[in-house]
């Protein structure tokens, strides 16, 4: 997958610099236009136990539309657990008009996405195009699960790889480009998702917490539109984050039970993907000096990884191990203080990372109030704390239709074959004394295998 997203990635690039719409001008733009200039595209992979969630979405969309006389063209397709059959439609005017109908698919085909991604992108009245992707999100794994196939498949998830694929295809395709990729799905703002879609678009939205049942705040964000319609990706998506911080924070909890949140989960983040192999490089460099101090921080670590915890085990997530990088190494260095130790390499190392990060997130915020979130800073990594957690071979094959782990190579991170985070990770659980008694895989390897064949 990644020489075919390369490929294409200098296709679109191309085609960008030469002249297509693209982030980056300053201000909200004119407040005296009145055209509308974003097209939305919206792909609702519902069908699975979140199909109330897009209908919700819906909702706010019509609402949006019909408020606001110089909308943006809405442009829709679901996939519904209830009933059999594909939807495509726009919304204008408050009113929903029928497009297509298709019999069932499945959604979390990266061939579907593609092919409706092309009709949408061949229908945009404009040249500034948002493109929403709302399902279930699991993190490294993907996201997009379709819960309907034919008898004998389990439930199946589209891989973020995938997504990635079917995005920059489209793009070549139509020779339309997308100004800001909003990923409505919950934990995923980790930063092996964001590298496996970084050649989709430079702007994308992600969470680090959960998307709550109302979804992200549509009919504000259609209304702030209609009073600003040259926005740039990059003030879209700001208005995005503070529209949806906003949006839950009034929510508050009243006593209405179910319509309430007694925490308010609302994290989101805007990253410029360009910054990513920076990114990469600075992190691999802290995790080789962090893999050579082991002896002497080791026991550091694992309180540095609890204290960045985003959320608590339920309240974000049961299945994951969701940790900010940020706080991960603010803590780190804290504590290695606290312990008098003193390591410049180390230091620098981490600071250097974090500064690069902060090029690469635009704009982050989570809730004050949310005190589950007090870790967030805008990207996580996945840290499980054990070999016997990493080695998620038997992991919900009953939910996604298949083992899934992390260097399953039908997910095909390139996070894991670009990084040396794996090889960080084995290290790590190496000094846990990690016991394979009665497994199949091979042991992680011991102290000195990080060396000229894992560097990277």
């Amino acid at each position: 997958m990644k020489q075919l997203i390369r490929m294409f990635g200098v296709v679109i690039l191309t085609m960008l610099v030469g002249g297509t719409s693209w982030a980056g001008n300053e201000g909200f733009g004119d407040p005296e236009a009145t055209e509308a200039e974003w097209t939305i595209i919206y792909y609702l992979a519902a069908d699975n136990d979140q199909e109330a969630y897009a209908d919700s979405t819906i909702n706010q969309l019509l609402a949006g539309t019909a408020n606001t006389a110089n909308h943006p063209q809405v442009l829709v397709m679901i996939d519904r657990l209830s009933v059999s059959g594909t939807e495509v439609f726009e919304v204008a005017g408050g009113v929903k008009v029928p497009l297509a109908i298709h019999d069932e698919q499945n959604t979390a085909d990266g061939a579907v996405l593609e092919k409706f991604a092309v009709d949408a992108l061949n229908r945009a009245k404009h040249d500034k195009v948002a493109f929403v992707m709302k399902s279930e999100g699991f993190s490294w794994r993907g996201i997009g699960r379709d819960n309907t196939h034919a008898d004998g498949i389990d439930d199946q998830l589209m891989s973020n790889g995938a997504l990635a694929e079917a995005l920059i295809n489209a793009q070549s395709d139509t020779g339309k480009g997308l100004d800001l990729l909003v990923l409505e799905g919950s934990i995923m703002a980790f930063i092996e998702v964001v590298y496996e879609l970084r050649d989709v678009t430079q702007l994308l939205i992600a969470s680090q917490s959960k998307i709550q049942f109302d979804g992200l705040p549509w009919e504000m964000v259609i209304e702030d539109l209609g009073a600003n319609p040259d926005m740039t990706g990059e003030n879209l998506g700001i208005d995005i984050i503070d529209n949806h911080l906003a949006y839950y924070s009034d929510k508050g909890n009243n006593g209405v039970p179910k319509n309430d949140t007694s925490i308010n989960f609302a994290a989101l983040t805007l990253y410029d993907t360009w910054e990513i192999y920076d990114v990469l490089r600075a992190h691999s460099e802290w995790a080789k000096i962090t893999w050579n101090h082991f002896d002497d921080v080791y026991n550091i670590l694992p309180h540095a990884r609890d204290l960045s915890e985003v959320g608590g085990f339920g309240e974000i997530t049961e299945f994951d191990y969701n940790f900010d990088l940020k706080t991960f190494m603010d803590e780190g260095l804290r504590l290695i203080d606290e312990a008098g130790l003193h390591f410049p390499d180390l230091r620098a190392a981490a600071e250097f990372y974090l500064a690069e990060q902060q090029e690469f997130i635009l704009y982050d915020r989570s809730p004050d109030d949310g005190f589950k979130l007090k870790a967030t800073n805008g990207l996580s990594i996945w840290y499980p704390p054990t070999w016997n957690k990493y080695e998620t071979f038997n992991e919900s094959d009953e939910v996604f239709g298949s083992t899934m782990y992390y260097e399953d190579p039908e997910i095909g991170l390139d996070w894991v074959e670009d990084s040396n985070w794996r090889e960080y990770l084995f290290e790590y659980f190496d000094r846990a004394d990690a016991k394979l008694v009665g497994k199949d895989w091979e042991e992680p390897p011991k102290k000195g295998q990080m060396g000229s064949d894992h560097d990277h």
